[in-house]
């Protein structure tokens, strides 16, 4: 793999962290919701989030993020203390991929979402981001990851992700 394809993987991973982290899900209120009622909101969103991502559309994905400066999402080891900081990263990611001619597609194996309170989900991930140059090469990398999202305002909003690697990329 060369360092152009290895950096693109690595952009394309770390968008995939960007948008799952920040989805959301509208709808009722939880009270009037069951669990798997939310369960399958909250998964819906996650595939609008993964269509906006690999559609590279920065904005589209941090719709819902909750404005804080407390660490808006952690990736293998650095810290995006507030939305905006991780919008622009996203944004300029993304325009890495869309001038390189790259095409990236994420593929979850396993989602779990757990209720920890009637207004607040976490979605537990594990999966493969998947990036293709305009020359045809192709990468993978596994991922694991954490999104912690809350009700507010008849949404559920991230508040906080995490996101890191299973492994390294394999140089093919």
């Amino acid at each position: 793999m060369t360092q152009s394809s290895r950096r693109l993987l690595v952009v394309g991973s770390g968008l995939l962290f960007a948008m799952i982290a920040l989805a959301t899900i509208s709808g009722t209120a939880p009270a009037n919701s069951s669990p798997l009622q939310v369960e399958k909101a909250v998964l819906a969103r996650m595939n609008q989030i993964q269509a906006a991502g690999e559609g590279l559309n920065a904005d589209e994905v941090f719709d819902f993020v909750l404005e804080n400066d407390a660490g808006v999402i952690v990736q293998n080891g650095k810290v995006f203390l507030t939305r905006s900081n991780a919008l622009e990263s996203t944004r300029q990611n993304f325009q890495a991929l869309q001038n390189s001619g790259a095409r990236i597609q994420y593929r979850f194996d396993q989602q779990h979402v757990t209720m920890l309170s009637p207004r607040i989900a976490l979605v537990v991930s594990e999966g493969t981001t998947s990036v293709t140059t305009a020359a045809g090469r192709n990468s993978e990398a596994q991922f694991a990851q954490s999104v912690l999202f809350v009700f507010t305002n008849g949404n559920w909003n991230v508040l906080h992700a995490h996101r890191s690697f299973v492994q390294a990329p394999q140089q093919p």
